[in-house]
């Protein structure tokens, strides 16, 4: 059986549109679909309660918005506790394409080497959405790729998100998007619970780092595919996106690259000032400008004292 683990956040029409292109996709094939609700504060509407009554859906309600990791963590637990093979991670603005939860775990039922399967991510315009890497992350990647340098080193920059090979071809690769992916049973209790310090980015890095502890393969599979409508969650969240963003890179290369200090000040200081930069034109950005600097300091602070401890 296939466990589809859906997080929701105030956005229940989408995770609704979510569902319903997963079923649909399923066609026949046992599936359970763990809806995850992250302590929204809008109310459930009747049609995703109807739907909820009507199909194989189990409906868990976290007490708190502990973010991406902490809500999938709620559905991974209960996935394994209900004896489910295979376990599709997927934020809830995506939409399945014709077969392709059923060629992730296909593929993954023929490679038991693998404990990882991502498909091909397509945003609403058709472009391909950066949906897999081909190396663990460094430091060096954390300026090179993650900053306006990338303009600079254009050619690290595609080889890291694999832009210099072919999308429409198979391969290994180091982490695939954490929008959607595909897991076995045995791989979730090796690399889970997921480090539920991140909040809304840099989750995937983590993942690629445990699996290459735990000796698992990650495959990027082409001829599965998803559409992305990114930003349906996000957009209404913009400021505190760019919070977790700082937040979660400062996490990364503290806890898990043991950053030098001067490496966690410059990539401080960097969001802050994109941050000013943007909130200029954005009047959103702007009213949560005095937030956005007193949280990403308490995460700055944290990090250089962890990195102390290591030291």
């Amino acid at each position: 059986m296939t466990g589809i683990i859906i997080l929701n956040y105030q956005t229940w029409e989408t995770s609704l549109k979510c569902m319903k292109s997963a079923a649909k996709n399923c066609k026949g094939a046992p599936y359970t679909i763990y809806l995850v609700d992250n302590a929204s504060t809008a109310p459930m509407s009747d049609r995703v309660r109807e739907y909820i009554k009507k199909h194989p859906v189990c409906f868990l309600q976290s007490k708190e918005n502990g973010g991406y990791a902490k809500g999938n963590n709620i559905g991974i637990r209960k996935a394994l506790e209900d004896g489910c093979d295979y376990l599709l991670i997927a934020n809830n603005d995506i939409l399945f394409g014709e077969g392709a939860i059923q060629q992730m775990a296909d593929y993954l039922k023929m490679h038991p080497d693998t404990g990882i399967a991502g498909p091909k991510v397509l945003m609403e315009h058709g472009r391909v959405q950066y949906s897999c890497c081909s190396k663990r992350t460094e430091m060096k990647d954390m300026f090179q790729v993650f900053t306006i340098a990338k303009l600079i080193f254009r050619r690290q920059w595609k080889t890291y998100y694999c832009l210099d090979q072919d999308p429409g071809k198979d391969r290994d690769v180091y982490y695939v998007s954490g929008c959607c992916f595909m897991m076995t049973a045995a791989c979730a209790r090796e690399i889970t619970p997921l480090d539920e310090h991140t909040v809304l980015y840099d989750e995937e890095l983590i993942i690629g780092i445990r699996m290459e502890e735990a000796g698992l393969k990650t495959h990027y599979c082409s001829g599965a595919k998803v559409l992305h409508r990114h930003g349906h969650t996000t957009d209404r969240v913009k400021p505190f996106m760019f919070q977790c963003i700082c937040q979660s890179e400062l996490y990364y290369c503290s806890r898990y690259l043991h950053a030098k200090r001067w490496q966690l000040w410059l990539m401080y200081r960097y969001r802050r000032m994109l941050y000013w930069i943007r909130s200029m034109r954005d009047a959103g950005l702007r009213s949560y400008l005095s937030t956005f600097r007193q949280e990403t300091r308490k995460s700055y602070q944290s990090s250089c004292y962890s990195t102390m401890k290591v030291l």
